[in-house]
């Protein structure tokens, strides 16, 4: 088993999240308690279960719990760029590295349920 710090997946969702952090600490003030920390709270969720999912046998449910809160950080990034509160060169990135995420965790996902 890889050391789950060595995953292409959790290199991209690791730079997701540093790309967030950096994002939510420029959020106006009124939305630093709300949505600058529920965006900061998904992408850490999201690295969380890749190494979960990683020191685990069963890795189905927990890569479907990941892929249900990288959709959560998504439905977030989304708002925040409707709000204006991420510019649309960020959040180009973001997008970027959140489709680069599912399509690791579809494919590992498609590996799991065909070893199981």
């Amino acid at each position: 088993m890889a050391r789950a710090t060595d995953l292409p997946i959790y290199r991209e969702a690791y730079d997701l999240l540093q790309l967030v952090t950096k994002l939510a600490q420029q959020f106006p003030r009124g939305y630093r308690q709300g949505l600058a920390r529920d965006l900061s709270a998904e992408a850490q969720a999201v690295v969380k279960f890749i190494f979960r999912a990683n020191c685990t046998r069963d890795k189905v449910e927990i890569i479907e719990q990941l892929r249900e809160r990288l959709e959560s950080l998504r439905l977030f990034l989304r708002l925040s760029f409707d709000l204006r509160l991420i510019p649309p060169g960020p959040f180009g990135a973001t997008v970027e590295l959140t489709d680069a995420v599912g399509k690791q965790a579809a494919g590992w996902l498609n590996y799991a349920r065909g070893r199981v």
